[in-house]
């Protein structure tokens, strides 16, 4: 049904980013062995040295999802991130003791904070304001740890206007992130025409300049790549991008060059192990 000019403005749609760690680096195979759970109660005697090199082997590659949502489908997004794991926000050794802490500190800060840009946040401040903006909460290891995008790629308003999600995060922190992953889901390719799946990529390689490759993760929900052995740099994403980036000379070697690769979203966190 048409909608006014009236109408469009008490629709109210607001945009906002959530962020929620799926793997926490620390998951262990219940089935590794006898023992697992013995408590070792001389550990405080170890050499201090010692001690300082087992609070760094727990420094893994952790998951952390950037979501963003829109008021008018926050119930399939909420649903989305409820399909996944909701591990502890911050890393387990800053609450262990002031050694661990010290240790942990020197790996992991805050990052992420947001703000939804102007062109999407309305005019002046609403009902929804306070979800406009967050300050860095987010405990992130830049160069370890993955960030993988959830959600709306490229919301958009009522009036049809348009900002890419990670124009929300402070440039400072996305050129810092070396491993960045989308949710294949999110592309819809099935439902975009080929352009607009190629300028939600073009904005995400280009926001994260120190990520080597981008890693498009994919869920058994996902039809149309069960075919695939993943992981594999082989997939309909790396040529939708290639096709577009071979017919342009209007940008840099390093974004022509990018590996688009697709591997199992269970998979991230020991991929990253194993190519670091």
């Amino acid at each position: 049904m048409f909608k006014s000019w009236y109408d469009r403005q008490e629709e109210k749609i607001e945009f906002w980013l959530e962020f929620q760690v799926v793997h926490d680096g620390l998951d262990v195979d219940d089935g590794a062995g006898p023992g697992l759970g013995a408590t070792f109660t001389c550990f405080s005697a170890l050499p201090t040295e010692l001690r300082l090199k087992v609070w760094e082997c727990l420094i893994q590659p952790r998951v952390v999802v950037a979501a963003c949502f829109d008021s008018r489908s926050q119930d399939e997004k909420r649903a989305q991130l409820a399909r996944r794991a909701r591990k502890r926000a911050a890393p387990v050794l800053l609450h262990v003791n002031r050694e661990s802490r010290a240790v942990a500190l020197r790996h992991y800060e805050p990052a992420f904070g947001w703000k939804v840009p102007r062109r999407l946040a309305g005019p002046g401040p609403g009902p929804g304001a306070e979800r406009r903006a967050a300050a860095p909460r987010v405990w992130f290891n830049f160069g370890l740890d993955a960030l993988l995008l959830l959600g709306e790629l490229e919301p958009y308003d009522q009036w049809g206007f348009n900002s890419p999600m990670v124009y929300f995060l402070r440039r400072e922190d996305t050129r810092r992130v070396r491993h960045v992953a989308c949710a294949f889901e999110e592309l819809r390719m099935s439902l975009y025409e080929a352009d607009v799946v190629f300028g939600s990529l073009f904005h995400i390689i280009d926001m994260f300049p120190a990520a080597r490759r981008l890693l498009i993760t994919s869920t058994p929900q996902d039809a149309e790549v069960r075919h695939l052995a993943l992981p594999t740099a082989d997939n309909v994403v790396q040529k939708l991008w290639s096709a577009f980036m071979n017919g342009t000379t209007c940008v840099t070697s390093s974004l022509v060059n990018r590996q688009i690769l697709m591997i199992r979203e269970a998979d991230l966190a020991t991929f990253i192990t194993e190519h670091e």
